[in-house]
């Protein structure tokens, strides 16, 4: 979208300043003294040099007003992110002492034992948003986001947390994701912005010098249910595609196939074993041109119930 936007604005620019300066003029003066125009009237008046200069005039603050337009959404939904940040008591701690929990080690207990979790009061986003299902962070990215679902995968590509028009949407969950009890895939889903909000920043985890930082590879997940911690395994960009967002397998050896694949595609080995008693969480967005898709996948490796 911003891009088509810039084309737009600066094709009205162009238009201006370059490509017709000449009939510009000559349209110009035709309004003013029609003698001038002999040559490029039609049925005696200057409809070429008119049309050329409505048409520019047109086309330039037509950009102008997609452009404040877009802007100006990009700013609310910034400020409803700041303002929800604000107002949730988020906490990042091994332990929560007010409520009892039933933990969970998928595998490899000792290995990740120091990995906190991150827990979130949930209370005042349900008010506010009744398809509130969870809390997402991605260490040095700002995907530090609250989650919604809803029935379609269509309807908060448009709208924000609070259910208003809005480009820049929010991040949602898969509506056939199981935030309760999570399957086999859980996915997830948010734009590109070029600020770098909602899972703009998500291309920064393409370079090798995020990927390979330990503490990066580590997305903590907190629900009204649970909080869970999930290791990367695969990041790679792809051309849109459905494959990597299955959630339901016929039997194990598809299962099997289909999470080597994911994983054989990945730019760098994370050294991970996986196999379909895991389960697994995708991010998924556009690259800055919007060809390609960024992919991100993690297994659970920790999680406590509320």
């Amino acid at each position: 979208m911003f891009i088509n936007i810039c084309r737009w604005f600066f094709l009205g620019l162009y238009n201006i300043f370059t490509l017709i300066p000449k009939y510009l003029f000559i349209g110009i003066m035709c309004l003013i003294d029609p003698k001038k125009g002999n040559v490029l009237k039609y049925k005696g008046k200057p409809i070429i040099p008119a049309m050329m200069l409505t048409l520019t005039l047109t086309t330039y603050f037509i950009c102008i007003f997609i452009s404040s337009r877009w802007y100006v959404q990009k700013l609310k939904v910034d400020y409803l992110a700041a303002d929800i940040m604000k107002t949730t008591k988020i906490l990042e701690s091994d332990t929560l002492e007010e409520i009892e929990q039933e933990k969970y080690f998928p595998n490899e207990t000792d290995k990740y034992a120091n990995i906190s979790f991150l827990s979130v009061d949930f209370n005042d986003l349900i008010k506010k948003n009744p398809d509130t299902v969870g809390w997402i962070k991605v260490n040095n990215t700002n995907v530090n986001y609250s989650i919604v679902q809803t029935t379609d995968n269509s309807y908060y590509l448009k709208h924000d947390f609070n259910k208003k028009n809005n480009y820049a949407g929010w991040i949602y969950g898969d509506y056939r994701d199981d935030f309760d009890y999570f399957g086999t895939n859980t996915i997830m889903y948010g734009h590109n912005m070029t600020n770098r909000t909602m899972f703009g920043s998500l291309v920064w985890c393409l370079k090798e010098s995020w990927y390979k930082t330990e503490e990066n590879q580590y997305i903590k997940l907190s629900t009204p249910n649970s909080n869970t911690v999930w290791k990367i395994f695969s990041i790679y960009t792809i051309v849109p595609e459905v494959y990597y967002l299955k959630t339901y397998f016929e039997n194990n050896a598809e299962h099997e196939e289909f999470l080597n694949t994911i994983k054989k595609r990945s730019i760098h080995n994370f050294d991970e074993e996986i196999n379909t008693d895991n389960k697994i969480l995708t991010l998924s967005t556009c690259t800055d041109d919007g060809t390609k898709r960024v992919v991100i996948h993690a297994k659970m490796i920790k999680a406590e119930y509320r």
